[in-house]
């Protein structure tokens, strides 16, 4: 299986949004996160890292 954990890094602290994210797509200026069971979210933010060995995803909090 390839999905991936989502983190949000803001101030130095990194939270998880979602798992199982199979999806990631550019919406105007936020990035539409959809999991396995077609949960979805809206974050603002930007790619940081991929990290495809450990399916991991790190966002990073956009500046409003």
């Amino acid at each position: 299986m390839c999905e991936a954990t989502v983190f949000l890094v803001t101030d130095d602290r990194q939270e998880e949004v979602m798992r199982d994210v199979v999806l990631v797509q550019p919406e105007d200026d936020k990035l539409l996160l959809v999991n396995l069971l077609g949960e979805q979210k809206l974050i603002k933010g930007i790619i940081k890292r991929i990290d495809f060995i450990r399916h991991i995803l790190v966002l990073e909090k956009a500046e409003s």
